[in-house]
């Protein structure tokens, strides 16, 4: 078995725990590859049991950090078919799943395929501009939210979904999150948390300037459309925080479920609420 490790530096300082993955890797005898795309002399020196190769031939991916790097690993091309777990270096963690105490155990079960696999749906991302031309696609694990960018006014959003006008929602921006992104931006901004194997999609409206503000469930069939109205200045969307693309006024943004999924391993039980 080859296990690719996608490492943090920044969370895991001299790669001290991807040594130790390495390590427990080769001891059951299986493979610990190193992505092409890290420095390949600062992980070997690092990290001796390591070869660095392609994901692509990979069994499966281990993230090293928190949730971000997570994310991060599973917008990698090959994460489209290999399944992926984490090691949790951050705070929280909602989705990375061992704790570096439990890496003896884990890493064990990991090479004895002694688990379980879950699929987390993603949503496909659109942006066309005023005079209807596609600018950007992209795919989103947590989230899509459109926000009013670095400026104090607040921005009108036009939210339809499938053929229905919902409503025009001024304030800060909107959240359209799946439920992995359910404990992510849209839990800060109220809303509820969604068990990830439901389908769906979730908008939760950020600080929006109303008296009433709600999250709106929609079905995974749905396409959400949303319009920027009249705004003096660019607002902004961002596919899981880590693309930031400016927008125009009456720009549309179009949200449905993405054909891509992510194949998450489960070694134990499900501790979401719990977490």
């Amino acid at each position: 078995m080859r296990i690719g490790l996608y490492a943090n530096p920044d969370k895991d300082s001299d790669y001290h725990i991807t040594r130790k993955v390495a390590a427990l890797i080769k001891e059951h005898g299986a493979t610990a590859v190193i992505g092409e795309n890290h420095d390949a002399t600062d992980i070997l020196e690092a990290v001796p049991d390591g070869r660095i190769g392609s994901y692509h031939d990979c069994d499966c991916i281990i993230s090293l950090g928190g949730d971000g790097t997570f994310l991060s690993a599973a917008h990698l091309p090959c994460c489209g078919e290999l399944p992926l777990i984490g090691i949790n270096l951050g705070s929280v963690g909602f989705l990375p799943e061992i704790l570096p105490d439990e890496l003896p155990t884990a890493i064990g079960q990991q090479v004895q395929a002694c688990w379980t696999m879950e699929e987390r749906i993603m949503h496909a991302v659109s942006y066309d501009e005023p005079a209807g031309r596609l600018l950007e696609t992209g795919n989103a694990l947590n989230d899509a939210v459109v926000s009013r960018g670095g400026h104090s006014r607040i921005v009108n959003l036009e939210l339809t979904i499938d053929t229905e006008l919902v409503d025009r929602i001024p304030g800060d921006g909107l959240i359209i999150s799946t439920p992995t992104g359910s404990t992510a931006y849209s839990l800060s901004s109220g809303g509820p948390i969604i068990h990830p194997e439901l389908a769906l999609m979730l908008i939760t409206p950020i600080c929006p300037h109303t008296l009433h503000n709600r999250s709106y469930i929609a079905s995974p069939g749905s396409r959400v459309i949303v319009r920027i109205c009249d705004y003096p200045y660019q607002a902004v969307l961002a596919i899981d925080g880590r693309r930031e693309i400016a927008l125009a006024s009456d720009s549309l943004i179009v949200i449905e479920r993405s054909p891509r999924i992510l194949r998450m391993i489960r070694l134990g039980a499900d501790h979401l609420y719990a977490t």
